[in-house]
């Protein structure tokens, strides 16, 4: 089972590749986790990754797809790759590198949302001045208006859910990320799952279509 899952920010695709993971007993792989582990790895491409993330640089697409040859491609039980590929060079190297292994995806999943809901879910979210706990104004919110349930301590807008740095990255999105819907539909690879709806029922949906594609794919 080898799948990738893109989609916007705010569209859920990190809970769901985690849930994905569990159920079908495959790997999630995300490019935070990946960039941590290869730095804590002590190699040569490691400490490049680590000069690059205690830097604060964006990893070059290069040096990010060496990262997910080197931890992902081979596991034998399977990945959901989230977070990468980002851009169509990404996607292209991890071609090649299947290719070269025989191997193909069996899909990719897309997670749909407009920057409308994006915007509301992402600029919704707290953080407690006191304690750190999140919340959410809308779907997860304390009891007392701007108040933690835990420590008393106030309530703040998280520094990555302002309007204007929401915008921003989803501006980033659409330039760089985006471009990957039509080379994955292209290819016959990409499948939409309707991201505004409620988790429960976007993990329900995105089960049934990992089954389906994965039973497809062992018919070939």
């Amino acid at each position: 089972m080898k799948f990738v899952f893109l989609g916007p920010p705010g569209a859920g695709k990190g809970t769901q590749a985690a849930r994905m993971a569990v159920r079908f007993n495959v790997q999630h792989a995300s490019t935070g986790d990946m960039f941590r582990k290869a730095a804590a790895a002590g190699s040569e491409l490691g400490r490049t990754v680590k000069d690059y993330l205690d830097s604060g640089r964006l990893v070059p697409d290069e040096l990010t797809s060496r990262v997910v040859e080197e931890l992902v491609l081979d596991a034998g039980d399977g990945y959901i790759l989230d977070g990468y590929p980002r851009t169509l060079g990404q996607a292209e190297a991890l071609a090649a590198n299947l290719e070269r292994r025989g191997l193909r995806l069996d899909g990719v999943v897309y997670f749909d949302l407009s920057d409308q809901e994006a915007v509301r879910r992402l600029t919704g979210r707290l953080v407690c001045s006191g304690c750190g706990r999140n919340y959410h104004r809308e779907f997860m919110p304390p009891k007392a208006t701007d108040v933690c349930d835990d420590c008393g301590a106030a309530l703040r807008v998280r520094s990555d859910s302002a309007e204007d740095v929401v915008r921003q990255r989803l501006a980033v999105y659409h330039e760089m990320t985006e471009p990957l819907v039509r080379y994955y539909r292209d290819r016959g690879l990409l499948e939409n799952v309707d991201a505004s709806a409620a988790p429960d029922d976007v993990e329900r949906a995105t089960g049934a279509l990992l089954e389906r594609l994965a039973r497809s794919e062992g018919d070939r």
